[in-house]
């Protein structure tokens, strides 16, 4: 009789150890997984072979994320071609970019500085480069600072939600900047702008011009046109985007060439849309370029 009690006391002891356990774990599985009510939305997309990203005032970003150190970002994720993986690996950030679904998941970036993003998933030929850079920056002027310092201060035009690129390798994409905003890369010789005269500009360069193809995306389409551009020393091209796809003109044999972007680079240039290419500081010579998006896209360009 005794030996039966202490069976059903050890029974009823574990039985309350396992619940005690399995509602701790949910606990702590509700507190990582609940998003804050004050996190914003970060749409994250994969593509072959790069990353977009649209935060929730419609800034957009491509292969570059801006965001604050101390504030919490739920990440809606997916892909428009094939799987890839969202990697954050400084942050332990990982998770599926999966056609026609949303994974989502949520972070609070603690530590200000750049970091990487890359794809964890073999999406391809060109899967190794499908990197991006994330940026954490400090925490932006609270708001009572902010509206101590606006009481003394001139009511000013709100700033272009256009990020421009840091490395002359990536760029972002947003609101296009005003028709007197002219905005250059870290090269020094490309220059991704709208100048004062607008469209008088493009129709100077429009006799110097470099077309991307529709389908050059694709492995094995034409790509460049003319795939050889020569052109003389002060000439300014314009590099017109036919395709749907972002694209670049990178001088460079590849993203591994030591000397990739740091003679000319347009930056990334969204399908349909155009950039200029100065080459006055351009010394004579012939230069290999491609396309930082989709690699196996080379061209050469002959400055005179």
């Amino acid at each position: 009789m005794a030996h039966a009690i202490y069976e059903w006391v050890y029974i009823g002891a574990v039985v309350a150890i396992l619940i005690w356990v399995g509602a701790a774990s949910w606990d702590v599985e509700r507190i990582i997984e609940e998003v804050p009510a004050e996190a914003e939305t970060i749409k994250v997309m994969g593509q072959q072979w790069f990353w977009s990203f649209e935060h929730a005032d419609g800034t957009k970003e491509v292969n570059e994320l801006h965001v604050e150190q101390g504030k919490p970002y739920r990440f809606e994720i997916s892909s428009l071609d094939v799987n890839h993986n969202f990697n954050v690996p400084d942050y332990t950030i990982l998770m599926d970019a999966v056609p026609g679904r949303i994974n989502t998941l949520w972070n609070m970036f603690d530590e200000t500085g750049e970091f990487l993003i890359q794809c964890r998933e073999y999406c391809g030929f060109s899967h190794y480069n499908m990197k991006a850079k994330l940026f954490v920056e400090p925490p932006s002027t609270t708001p009572a600072a902010a509206e101590t310092e606006g009481d003394g201060a001139a009511e000013e035009t709100p700033a272009a939600t256009t990020t421009t690129p840091s490395t002359g390798q990536t760029a972002a994409v947003g609101t296009q900047p005003s028709a007197d905003t002219t905005t250059s890369g870290t090269s020094g010789n490309a220059t991704t702008a709208t100048t004062s005269e607008g469209e008088s500009a493009q129709q100077a360069a429009a006799g110097v011009t470099l077309t991307i193809l529709e389908g050059s995306s694709i492995t094995g389409n034409p790509d460049y046109d003319p795939d050889e551009l020569t052109v003389k020393k002060g000439d300014t091209i314009l590099v017109d985007n036919v395709d749907t796809m972002p694209h670049t003109v990178t001088n460079g044999e590849s993203a591994t060439d030591p000397n990739s972007a740091k003679i000319f680079d347009t930056g990334m240039i969204m399908g349909g849309e155009s950039a200029e290419l100065e080459t006055s500081n351009i010394d004579a010579g012939t230069y290999p370029y491609y396309c930082m998006v989709h690699p196996y896209m080379k061209g050469s360009l002959i400055v005179e």
